[in-house]
């Protein structure tokens, strides 16, 4: 990618491994200054490549207990479909919306309380969201999340980290 160079994909690579990592510890990892590293993040911030900032939180927390995702057939393809994903995305249990090849154009993850809840949002997408042109769904339940916004989930690797 223009305007970036191996330092900055090492950086974006830490960074992405940990949100939260200080200057300090990301120069200490990189071999560079402190100020070189701030200079950097501002620089990728700048070019786009460090699209934001967020937090990955334990579901159960908020009291939600079911993950799924619904991918979408959809009829036809309509020039207002990303004005309505977008509205979809503003939902607060959608986690994530991604456009994709196959069967299934659509595939959007969120999490739930529970089934009812779940049904609501499908019922949410078909009557009023995509009401004419959604052909079909299929919902798949995610049973355990083992890696997330790069962050090992496993049951082991938490284990370790509470020693």
């Amino acid at each position: 990618m223009a305007g970036i160079d191996e330092i900055d994909k090492k950086l974006l690579i830490e960074l992405r491994k940990n949100g939260r990592a200080t200057l300090t510890e990301l120069s200490k990892k990189l071999g560079l200054s402190v100020a070189s590293i701030k200079n950097r993040v501002s620089k990728l911030e700048r070019l786009g490549a460090i699209k934001g900032y967020s937090t990955l939180v334990e579901p159960t927390f908020l009291d939600e207990y079911l993950q799924a995702l619904i991918e979408l057939e959809l009829l036809v393809e309509d020039p207002r479909t990303d004005l309505v994903l977008h509205e979809i995305g503003k939902l607060d249990n959608v986690l994530g919306i991604y456009k994709k090849t196959g069967e299934f154009q659509i595939l959007i993850r969120a999490n739930f309380k529970n089934m009812d809840e779940l049904k609501e949002f499908l019922n949410l997408l078909s009557r009023r969201y995509l009401r004419k042109n959604l052909r079909r769904w299929r919902v798949t339940i995610v049973l355990e999340v083992l890696k997330d916004g790069g962050i090992s989930l496993s049951k082991e690797t938490q284990r370790k980290n509470n020693r």
